[in-house]
């Protein structure tokens, strides 16, 4: 008779992809005032995902440019439900929130609760895949789309 014991994290057991993910990147690129002050990085784009085991999720998303001395950034804030598929997962939010800031132009900046019809909007499946990092640590890669092949690689974070 023979015995195959397997041993599983609760990452890879887990029919959701339980946790907290990070994704981010931000260009070499950088811009400083004319008096020598940094103003920031070209862009920066960044997105973290907290998967709960009881299928809520809450995603913070980040994207800012800047250009010359003017840094705009929006954030997105959202928090709902995540229903398992094979290899996909929906994301149902429930709540969210917009932000904007312009650094050129303050005045415009905001901050507002996301609407019924954006709420509705943002529910997407995603298809997933589990892979290792460059240091060997368990990494979920997310497809934004059918034709995503690429995908974003998030480690695990600790935030």
């Amino acid at each position: 008779m023979l015995v195959f014991i397997l041993h599983t994290t609760s990452v890879w057991a887990s029919s959701l992809p339980t946790g907290k993910w990070s994704y981010g990147r931000f260009s070499p690129t950088s811009f400083w005032s004319t008096d020598g002050s940094y103003k920031g990085a070209a862009n920066e784009q960044a997105m973290a995902l907290h998967v709960q085991a009881n299928g809520t999720f809450e995603m913070y998303v980040l994207n800012s440019a800047t250009y010359y001395n003017c840094r705009t950034s929006s954030y997105t804030y959202w928090k709902g439900t995540m229903q398992p598929g094979n290899q996909t997962f929906t994301l149902t939010p429930q709540q969210g929130t917009y932000r904007g800031e312009y650094s050129c132009y303050p005045g415009k900046n905001f901050k507002r609760p996301a609407n019924n019809q954006e709420i509705a909007a943002a529910q997407k499946q995603y298809r997933y895949a589990w892979e290792k990092d460059r240091e060997g640590r368990t990494a979920l890669r997310i497809f934004f789309g059918a034709d995503d092949q690429q995908g974003a690689l998030f480690t695990p974070g600790h935030w």
